[in-house]
C-alpha cells in the first residue's frame, strides 16, 4: 500500500472513531438534549474554534466560496444541518443496535450516488470487500449470534438513520468537486457558520416549545464533544482522507463505525469486550482494506 493510501486510510479511519462517539453520545443524551439545538451549537462551536486558523485566508478563501456559494452552500446543507440533525432525531426513537446497522450500509448508498452522479463504475473487488466487512459488523452487532439479526424491527427512526446515510452519500460526492484554491480549514469553516445558520430557524422553532440545550455537565459536555471531535477533528480529518483517495474509498472506512461504536459502548457503557468483538472487527477492518486498496500489479513477463 502507497504511503498517501495509509495516510488516508488512517484519516478515515479518526473521522470515522469521531463520528462513532457522536452516534454513542446522540443515543445517550436523546431525552435531554434536542437535536437541533444540538446541531446548531455544536457548528457554532466549531465556527469559533476553527475562526482563528481560518483568519489567515479569510478573504481569499471567501472569495473562492463566493465564485462556487450554490456548491459550498449544498455541501454545508447536507453534511452540517441535515445529517446531524437527521442522525439525532433518529436516535431518538430506534434502539442503537438497529441505528449502528442501518449506518453500516452507508458505504452501499455511497458507491451507488458515485456511479449516478459521477459514473464511477463499482468493481468485484468493492463488492467483495463490502460484502466482506458487512458480514463482520453484522456478526459484533448480531453479538456471535446470526439469528439475532432475524429479531431486529425497522421503524420511523431507522428511516431517518437511512435518508441520513443518503444525504451523507450526496456530500461526498459534492466534495468531489471542491475548488483546488479553497483551503480544507476554510472549507469546514465555512460549512460550520453556513451550517448553523441553515439550522437556525428550527432551533428556534425548538425555543419556542421550551426545548433548549441544559446548561448541565450533559448538555455542555454533548456540545463540546460534537462541536470538537464530531465537527472539527473528524470533518477535516474526512475531506483530507477524500482528498487524497476520492469519495467512493474514503466512504468505505465508515463502514467502521458500529465497530468504534461496539468499543465505545465498552468503555463508556461498561459492556465488555466479547469474543464475537475479538471475530468480528479483523473481518470488518479486512473487507474496508481490500475494498479500498488497489489490487497488486501483474508481474511482468
Amino acid at each position: 500500500m502507497s504511503r498517501n493510501f495509509l495516510i488516508a486510510a488512517a484519516l478515515a479511519a479518526l473521522a470515522s472513531l469521531c463520528w462513532a462517539g457522536n452516534w454513542v453520545l446522540g443515543r445517550a443524551i436523546r431525552a435531554d438534549v434536542p437535536p437541533f439545538g444540538l446541531t446548531f451549537w455544536r457548528w457554532s462551536l466549531a465556527a469559533v474554534i476553527l475562526l482563528p486558523f481560518a483568519r489567515a485566508r479569510l478573504r481569499d478563501d471567501w472569495a473562492v466560496v463566493r465564485a462556487h456559494l450554490p456548491l459550498i452552500a449544498g455541501m454545508a446543507l447536507l453534511s452540517a444541518a441535515m445529517f446531524q440533525s437527521m442522525t439525532y432525531i433518529g436516535l431518538h426513537s430506534t434502539e442503537a443496535v438497529n441505528a449502528l446497522l442501518v449506518s453500516a450500509t452507508m458505504p452501499v448508498f455511497m458507491v451507488i450516488i458515485a456511479w449516478i452522479v459521477l459514473r464511477e463504475r463499482l468493481t468485484a473487488r468493492q463488492a467483495l470487500g463490502i460484502g466482506i466487512s458487512f458480514c463482520g459488523v453484522a456478526y459484533i452487532i448480531a453479538r456471535g449470534e446470526p439469528g439475532r439479526l432475524l429479531d431486529l424491527h425497522l421503524n420511523v427512526g431507522d428511516a431517518w438513520i437511512l435518508a441520513a446515510l443518503v444525504v451523507w452519500g450526496l456530500y461526498s460526492v459534492l466534495l468531489k468537486f471542491k475548488p483546488p484554491a479553497l483551503s480544507p480549514v476554510g472549507l469546514t469553516f465555512f460549512i460550520a457558520v453556513m451550517g448553523a445558520g441553515f439550522i437556525l430557524p428550527l432551533h428556534l422553532w425548538e425555543l419556542s416549545r421550551g426545548q433548549s440545550v441544559p446548561l448541565t455537565a450533559a448538555g455542555i459536555g454533548s456540545v463540546a464533544y460534537t462541536g470538537v471531535f464530531a465537527s472539527v477533528v473528524a470533518l477535516l480529518a474526512y475531506n483530507a482522507a477524500v482528498a487524497r483517495i476520492g469519495p467512493s474509498r474514503s466512504v468505505m472506512f465508515l463502514h467502521l463505525m458500529p465497530v468504534f461504536g461496539a468499543g465505545l459502548a465498552m468503555i463508556f457503557l461498561g459492556e465488555r469486550l466479547e469474543l464475537f468483538h475479538l471475530i468480528g472487527f479483523p473481518v470488518a477492518l479486512g473487507g474496508v482494506l481490500f475494498a479500498t486498496s488497489s489490487p497488486p500489479a501483474a508481474a511482468q513477463g
